[in-house]
């Protein structure tokens, strides 16, 4: 009985393992960037909320925060940059002004 449920269980979960690997196959495209999402939307979160709206630092942090936590930060008052590492990659946003607020410098 035991063999039996232990058999329909790795079925399963093999079943399960092959149909994630199709699925990732099929959006490899779009998993494959969901590493640099994690960097670049706490960078230009936290950019936005400092420069452009003169939040605090911890306000900034507050409003830029997501489930997935970040590496390390960076805040650059002189150069009005923030870097940001998250999931092993770094970015870069920068105010450029009142017209456009922060952008996203280009990473490779």
């Amino acid at each position: 009985m035991i063999k039996k449920i232990m058999k329909r269980f790795f079925a399963v979960v093999g079943f399960t393992l092959v149909l994630a690997g199709i699925y990732l196959a099929v959006n490899f495209k779009h998993t494959a960037a969901f590493p640099s999402i994690i960097s670049a939307f706490y960078s230009k979160e936290f950019c936005s909320c400092f420069f452009v709206t003169e939040g605090t630092v911890d306000e900034c942090h507050n409003f830029a925060r997501q489930w997935v936590p970040i590496q390390s930060f960076a805040l650059d008052q002189e150069k009005r940059t923030v870097t940001v590492k998250g999931l092993f990659v770094t970015t870069t946003a920068r105010y450029t002004g009142d017209r456009y607020g922060c952008i996203l410098e280009p990473w490779h």
